[in-house]
């Protein structure tokens, strides 16, 4: 067995993006001869048994850790406190704390905390790594200049299982467009433009049309009562589904029955759910800020104004038109082929070696 290489999590959820890195990122490890394990303060249920307690970590003698770094959290100070080998520093973006000042002030305080404390992480940190470029650059406004980039990727285990058919026929049998979000229903990611799009496109364009979002709110519940009163104010209520959490055969489902996937997002540090469509055929119309141009590349259709009629007008054409689509989802397959599982160990395999090998830290 190499060396040792633990990775440090503040939880290790159920299908966001730092989660799937977090996993994958191990699996790469494990396969590339490293020893790896988790150790995280939460744990999603479906994931019981795969995270170590913070405290089993001090019974390692001789061990990197990697933190995956995103808000303030008491890992961050076992993370600078560490002596026991080398330390890398994954960042994965902190949304801005006024995105969550009115809806919730004690995750504001935690984002504030996280950026408080990030420059001084970086600094005693022996490598940073950023999952996009947009990333990467952001941490240039905290002085920090030497930054690896380490994709994300598209799970190849999470989607290995079958869709739900029952989900996907009760869709696919349904006239009009059908509309998709995935994400957590946070204020940064606009949802109120996706509905009022997709308000103009039920009224004036297709009475048939169905818009699905897909998302827990959890810390966010505020923002989702609004948006539910929004889609009943415009009268729409009955077109919009709230889904929650949704398994991952029924996410499947949704993501291959659907028409078109739209994001209006105004920060994203990568945006998984943009990769996922396109793995799954799915043409996306996004809103172009943050980190957002950069993941889907010319694989979808990018809008640079919140012009909700001509969005949903938009919306139609993509679900309409067969060329169109054919060339998105032809683009997309190639841009999906950037975040496979090979793509994202091949790199981690040059990050890891270089790590090692710069600081001297061989060892089991």
């Amino acid at each position: 067995m190499g060396a040792t290489l633990h990775q440090l999590v503040h939880t290790l959820s159920y299908g966001d993006a730092i989660s799937t890195e977090v996993l994958a990122l191990q699996e790469a490890l494990h396969g590339l001869g490293y020893r790896s394990e988790i150790f995280a303060l939460h744990e999603h249920p479906n994931y019981r048994g795969r995270t170590h307690q913070i405290e089993e970590l001090y019974d390692e003698k001789d061990a990197s850790v990697i933190l995956h770094y995103s808000l303030g959290s008491v890992l961050n100070q076992v993370y600078a406190d560490w002596e026991r080998g080398g330390k890398i520093l994954i960042y994965h973006n902190i949304t801005p704390p006024h995105w969550y000042r009115s809806i919730n002030q004690r995750v504001a305080s935690d984002i504030e905390q996280g950026i408080k404390e990030l420059p001084s992480l970086c600094a005693i940190s022996d490598a940073i790594w950023a999952d996009s470029h947009f990333n990467a650059k952001e941490l240039q406004g905290f002085g920090v200049n030497e930054v690896q980039v380490l994709d994300l990727l598209v799970s190849s285990s999470r989607w290995s299982r079958a869709r739900n058919e029952s989900l996907y026929s009760s869709i696919t049998n349904h006239a009009g467009c059908q509309v998709l979000h995935v994400g957590r229903l946070a204020p940064n990611k606009c949802v109120e433009d996706i509905i009022k799009s997709f308000y103009f496109l039920l009224k004036y364009i297709d009475p048939m049309s169905r818009l699905r979002l897909v998302g827990i709110d959890t810390d966010t519940e505020m923002y989702s009562f609004s948006l539910r009163e929004l889609a009943d104010r415009l009268g729409i209520g009955h077109a919009v589904e709230f889904t929650g959490a949704l398994s991952d055969e029924e996410v499947r489902a949704l993501y291959e029955a659907s028409d078109v996937y739209v994001c209006m997002s105004e920060h994203e540090g990568f945006c998984l759910p943009l990769i996922e469509a396109m793995h799954f055929e799915l043409p996306v119309v996004a809103f172009s800020a943050a980190a957002v141009p950069e993941t889907l590349g010319d694989a979808g259709v990018l809008v640079y104004e919140k012009r909700h009629a001509e969005i949903a007008q938009l919306l139609a054409l993509v679900c309409r038109d067969a060329e169109i689509r054919c060339d998105l989802i032809t683009k997309g397959r190639a841009q999906v082929a950037r975040y496979s599982a090979s793509a994202f160990s091949k790199r981690v395999d040059v990050l890891v070696s270089g790590f090692l090998n710069t600081h001297g830290l061989t060892g089991a």
